[in-house]
Order: structure tokens, then sequence, then C-alpha cells
């Protein structure tokens, strides 16, 4: 721990005041209860933010393991706090490869959408009208790049963006990417049909979208996290289990008591890959 500043800020949370601010998957949330409910551990928190002015959370990152703790009824949530504006908190951009989908259905699916139009453009083109707010999102398909362009002339349309989310969600396999370049995450996905490019959202964004149930589609923000905990292994019949909020908060302190007198804390300053996720 000699070169941490401090550690991180886990509690124990009412899960009635922890909210989401983007879009879930159902079957995600029905195995993930499953699974917890078979190991008995939380092995990473969630990671949540105070929302200003209230006494509620906004989940910034394992929304899905939030709701399946209250499916399986725990009335309470084991969670890494953080805030806004602290030094090393990045919110991000995830962009989809969209895979295992026809084109041509793909394209079908699109159509469905009222609200906004197609244009053909250059990757240039593209990625200049989402840096300046005239694109909604763009499109890439091979050779061909499209802006999606909002009839009403609103390009932070939440609501748009779920629907184009929609389309191909549950019809092909979505990844997650960082970059729009096709002839890079092509050789990565034989099946590729699209590439959909996000705009970079705000902290505001997410604060409104939790305040007002209007959420954000799931799987397009990234939250990059400073002193991140993970494999906390933290019991699950401690959130299940009959008590207060206090005795749950007094069980935490021992809790971390414990794991620092058994020198199990590690601190790793370096970027990391893990390959079991």
């Amino acid at each position: 721990m000699q070169d941490s500043k401090a550690l991180p800020d886990l509690r124990v949370l009412p899960a009635n005041l922890v909210t989401p601010h983007e879009d879930v998957d159902p079957r995600r949330v029905a195995r993930l209860a499953e699974r917890l409910l078979q190991e008995g551990r939380l092995k990473h928190p969630p990671v949540v933010a105070p929302i200003p002015e209230t006494e509620r959370f906004v989940v910034l990152d394992g929304a899905n393991r939030c709701l399946a703790l209250q499916k399986l009824g725990a009335p309470y949530l084991f969670a890494q706090v953080v805030h806004y504006g602290q030094p090393g908190l990045i919110l991000d951009t995830w962009y989809h490869v969209v895979s295992g989908m026809e084109l041509e259905t793909f394209e079908q699916a699109l159509q469905g959408i009222d609200g906004f139009r197609l244009l053909p453009a250059s990757l240039e083109e593209a990625r200049q009208a989402l840096a300046t707010g005239n694109a909604a999102a763009y499109i890439i398909a091979g050779d061909s790049v499209r802006i999606v362009c909002p009839r009403q002339g609103c390009t932070r349309d939440l609501a748009l963006l779920r629907e184009i989310v929609n389309a191909y969600k549950g019809r092909a396999d979505i990844f997650r990417a960082s970059n729009d370049d096709w002839n890079l995450q092509a050789p990565y996905y034989p099946q590729i049909t699209a590439l959909v490019i996000f705009p970079q959202l705000q902290p505001a964004d997410i604060l409104q979208a939790a305040r007002s149930g209007e959420f954000v589609p799931s799987g397009i923000t990234r939250h990059l996290i400073p002193n991140r905990a993970i494999n906390t292994n933290f019991d699950l019949q401690v959130l299940l289990s009959p008590g207060s909020l206090e005795e749950k908060q007094a069980w935490l302190r021992e809790w971390l008591m414990e794991r620092m007198a058994a020198n199990a804390i590690r601190y790793y300053a370096e970027s990391t890959f893990t390959f079991d996720e």
C-alpha cells in the first residue's frame, strides 16, 4: 500500500438509493443473479457517484450487478463511491462492433426508425460532424460511412440512440471498441456487419439520465476509475441477511481492518490487461 494515497471509498448503500444511467440487459441480469447466488461472493463492486442535491447515487459501472442483487432481494448494495470532478475519473465512449447480422437485415432495421436521415460522408467529415454536434452518430460498413442526422436538429437525442442500438441488440453480437478504424477491427471479427460510432457524453448527461430515467443505451459509456477496487469477493450474505444499515457498515469496517491486517490489499500503479473476465 506504500504507493497508494488512500483506500477506495467502499460503502454499503441502500439499494433503493442507487439508480442506473443506462439500459440493462434482462438476460444478463438473470444470469448474473444465478451466478452470484451460486458463488456467494461479489467479486467486483459496482462503482457509483453521488447525484448532487439528492441522497441518491448513479451507477457508473456495474448496473447489471446492481439489478442482479436487487433481483435476489438484497436491500443493500456494496459499492465503490467516486465523484465526478475528482482527479483521474474520466468519462469516455465505447463504440459498437455489430457482428453476425446480415447487412441487409441491419439496413432494414435502421430504415424502420423514424426521426433521422443517413447521409453519406467521408470518415473525416463524419468525425468532424460528430465532434461539432452536427451529427448524432455515424455508421461505418466497409467503405461506406454515413452520418446520422436527426430530422429535428437535436443531436444529443438519447431516445434516438437507444432506437439505433435496439435495431441490432438481441439480433447481433455486440462488441465494444475504442476506435473507428474498420481495417483494424475487421480482422478480429470475421462476421462484422458495421461499426456504430457514438458521441462523447458529459457527466451532466449521465446525471440527467439518472434523474429523468431517460437512460443512455447500454454499452456506450466508459468510465475510467482511479484506484478501482477489484477482487473484493465480498460475502453476499452480508447484503442478503436481515440487519440495519449501521450493522452492515460496522461489518464492512471490520472486514476492511481484517484485510489490512492480513496484508491482503495490493495497489498496482501500472496499466493492466486481464484475461479472465
